[in-house]
């Protein structure tokens, strides 16, 4: 059985690498990467471990924990669990009846989202309710926040405490773009934006947080912004990619991919996409840098980077004050600049200096030949001849006046 669906991955790798999990529909199997064998429970046997109607499970991204969740079947009521590896301590447990969820790992393991939508008996979805699990506080508390409207998507910041909800009315109109933010005492919403078009389905937060892409996959319609000092909202640009497939971050947040792939050859919808495969290189504000068309394109993806040198307290410190680091590298830029505009100027005035000494070599050489042969002679006689006389008329022009009162 895969553990997220559909036919991979067969078995999940903990971050860390040290273990590695599989399931059936009753059990998870942990594995550590030493022996393979299974790992051991409170009286040292190796066991997996027992999960009525197992549905999924996640590793932490950055622990070495287990989310598990389980269906609802007959009185017993659907569950949450989480587990931490090896010890196998069930570090938090929630039952929920008559919900339809999904678990959302943040990226760096603080919080888990459980997101579960109510339904009724005859499965007409209600109110959805978001769970937001701290990870990183004595006894995992948990804040809930209520969602009227029907929930379209749910997406974590990137190393951040907010998180984006796509919502629409129950007709499927009024889309809206809802951000929230994890505050140290609750978790409010600092922003509710009416999307332009019904057609936004889908979130992309910057791998370094703050800017996002919200993207119509499949019709094209672009919304470029970020959260600012404040969690103030600013949209940056709003553009199209026609019959887009796919969105990017590169790795340093600076850029965006958009673009529109085939689907592997003998798969359903080629023809569609073939016409308009290509993709386009945009900046984080949203200004294009570069469009192509690119027949039988199947895949396209930015090359990793390596992990930065700088620890998370220097790179919070970087954020906080990055003002101050813009003018430093600012001044650095210009004077860069400056470098740089002298050395071509003084490379082209070498080159007008060079140009005009050949000027003059040629016109040193024509006067010679034109005395030696007789051609000046024969040019003055050519000139007379014609009956042309030369007048110089000198124009004036007022360009400005300014008056002036003297005292």
């Amino acid at each position: 059985v895969a553990p997220l669906g559909n036919e991979f991955p067969l078995f999940l790798w903990s971050n860390d690498g040290k273990y590695y999990a599989e399931c059936n529909e009753g059990a998870i199997l942990v594995r550590d990467t030493v022996t393979f064998e299974l790992l051991k429970d409170e009286d040292g046997k190796r066991k997996s471990l027992k999960f009525d109607q197992l549905s999924t499970f996640q590793w932490s991204p950055k622990d070495n924990i287990l989310a598990v969740w389980t269906l609802e079947k007959n009185n017993n009521p659907a569950r949450l669990v989480l587990v931490d590896i090896p010890s196998r301590r069930e570090l938090v447990s929630r039952s929920r009846t008559q919900v339809e969820a999904s678990m959302h790992w943040q990226s760096e393991g603080d919080y888990i989202c459980l997101l579960n939508t109510k339904l009724s008996k005859t499965k007409k979805k209600g109110i959805t309710n978001v769970e937001i699990f701290r990870m990183r506080v004595k006894d995992i508390p948990v804040d809930i926040v209520e969602v009227k409207d029907a929930v379209r998507g749910f997406f974590w910041e990137t190393k951040g405490n907010r998180f984006a909800i796509l919502t629409a009315d129950e007709a499927g109109h009024k889309p809206r773009m809802n951000i929230y933010a994890i505050g140290k005492e609750k978790c409010e919403q600092i922003v509710c934006f009416d999307l332009p078009s019904n057609s936004f389905n889908t979130f992309y937060w910057a791998p370094e947080g703050q800017y996002f892409v919200c993207a119509a996959i499949g019709q094209g319609d672009l919304l470029f912004g970020g959260i600012m000092e404040g969690n103030k909202l600013e949209i940056l640009h709003k553009d199209e990619h026609f019959m887009l497939t796919d969105v990017e971050w590169d790795p340093s947040s600076r850029y965006v991919i958009t673009s529109v792939t085939q689907p592997m050859q003998n798969e359903m919808g080629g023809f569609k996409y073939s016409m308009e495969a290509g993709f386009a290189i945009w900046t984080f504000q949203g200004r294009v840098l570069y469009r192509q068309q690119k027949e039988k394109l199947w895949q396209i993806t930015w090359r990793p980077h390596p992990p930065s040198l700088l620890s998370a307290s220097r790179q919070e410190h970087v954020r906080k004050n990055i003002k101050t680091f813009s003018k430093k590298y600012d001044a650095a830029d210009e004077q860069a600049k400056d470098l740089a505009r002298n050395a071509f100027k003084r490379e082209r005035e070498a080159k007008n200096s060079y140009f005009k000494s050949v000027l003059d070599r040629l016109d040193s050489f024509k006067q010679d030949a034109m005395e030696e042969n007789g051609w000046d002679a024969a040019w003055n006689r050519h000139l007379q001849s014609q009956g042309w006389e030369q007048e110089d008329e000198v124009l004036e022009e007022l360009l400005e006046t300014t008056e002036e009162k003297i005292q």
